[in-house]
């Protein structure tokens, strides 16, 4: 039977990106870059998000997947599983507040 021991305490840290952060990336896609300089990480932590606002959260995909990914910051980036371009969905995300849950831990 193998056992796990934990020697180290994890620290977490959480915040929402405001929708206002959203940036035209591509022709199809939307990025955020997030800051986390607050959190005062040691070291790159695994990162997580949702995402929250008034509505349409079902034309989002990639939103979970983290890009670039410091102690400081890291970038996701959204694309349409509907047919729309990058501009509509900076429109969108705009009008239906989408921001941005995240959290991050580390050992």
């Amino acid at each position: 039977m193998n056992t796990t021991i934990a020697t180290k305490q994890a620290y977490c840290c959480a915040d929402i990106s405001n929708y206002t952060h959203w940036q035209l990336y591509s022709t199809t896609g939307i990025t955020m870059n997030i800051d986390t300089k607050n959190c005062s990480f040691n070291s790159t932590p695994y990162y997580f998000t949702s995402v929250t606002g008034a509505g349409y959260h079902w034309v989002l995909a990639g939103y979970t997947a983290i890009y670039f990914s410091t102690n400081i910051s890291f970038t996701i980036y959204a694309y349409p599983l509907a047919t729309m371009t990058n501009a509509a969905m900076l429109t969108t995300s705009q009008t239906s507040k989408w921001n941005i849950n995240w959290f991050g831990i580390s050992y």
